[in-house]
């Protein structure tokens, strides 16, 4: 049995018109309260039906529509959030979708996306922690980021650019290792599945190859300032090594964040294959 909040604004809507359609048909509040509970498995108290019945309250109106239709904001939204993005819900039910970064640019990138779609979101930088965090109160984007990924990545499939981009805009890096004299583009994740997804998509719509490997195990120590850490899932990384491949992905994809961006361009410079 849910509570009435637990419901995306769709549901709610149902739920209310048929609250109006039995009341057109006679029956009392209380009747209605329980043939609610049998039909969608939902409790709603009286005094809540008698004022939707009596038009002085509006479900409707406590929530802030966006817009979840696909679209290149949508889409990067969904990249970052996969990535470095967060939902959060307390108690007084309200629902957040939340991204705490140390870049401006990225943060002004996702507000702005956010923005797009018809969220109010709110950025701003926290001293304490030197960082930029942008939050948008949504419980409809909230419930739609919650549903499976398989159905998020059908967004990503459609503007597999802004995803991407978002994606690697959160777990993404450029790292030079000195010993093979060579750079590679990695994005790191503890789902499996997201990379695989992204790794199809780089091959499939930009003709990008990239490989995953196992880069933690589950178990696994690490020291963070002083305190011993244990990664609680295994951590993956999807590495696009080729010159080529590289060079495409910064041509294709492209790079929010300035200082990725500067690296990969200094990297192309030196294997002649930059062009300003």
């Amino acid at each position: 049995m849910r509570k009435l909040s637990e419901l995306s604004l769709d549901e709610v809507e149902k739920v209310k018109q048929r609250i109006l359609e039995l009341r057109n048909e006679g029956f009392s509040y209380s009747r209605i309260v329980e043939a609610i509970r049998e039909e969608f498995e939902v409790t709603i108290s009286k005094p809540t039906v008698i004022r939707w019945c009596k038009g002085i309250t509006d479900p409707a109106n406590k929530i802030k529509r966006v817009n979840l239709e696909p679209s290149q904001s949508l889409a990067y939204i969904i990249g970052v959030y996969f990535g470095g993005g967060s939902l959060d819900a307390d108690e007084k039910y309200r629902y957040r979708i939340k991204l705490k970064v140390i870049d401006k640019e990225f943060a002004e990138a996702f507000s702005n996306a956010l923005k797009d779609i018809g969220a109010n979101p709110r950025l701003y930088f926290e001293s304490s922690t030197g960082r930029w965090c942008v939050e948008a109160t949504s419980k409809e984007l909230y419930m739609f980021l919650s549903k499976p990924k398989e159905e998020l990545f059908k967004i990503g499939e459609m503007f597999p650019r802004e995803f991407i981009r978002g994606f690697f805009d959160s777990e993404g890096c450029f790292c030079f290792d000195k010993k093979a004299n060579a750079g590679f583009l990695a994005m790191s994740n503890y789902d499996l599945d997201i990379l695989e997804f992204i790794r199809g998509l780089l091959l499939t719509k930009f003709g990008i190859k990239g490989s995953i490997n196992l880069t933690k195990r589950k178990g696994t120590s690490v020291n963070i300032k002083g305190k011993r850490y244990f990664y609680s899932s295994d951590l993956y990384e999807l590495r696009i090594s080729g010159i080529k491949d590289i060079t495409e992905f910064y041509a294709k994809i492209n790079i929010t964040i300035n200082r990725k961006r500067v690296l990969v361009e200094k990297y192309l410079k030196t294997k002649g294959y930059y062009q300003t």
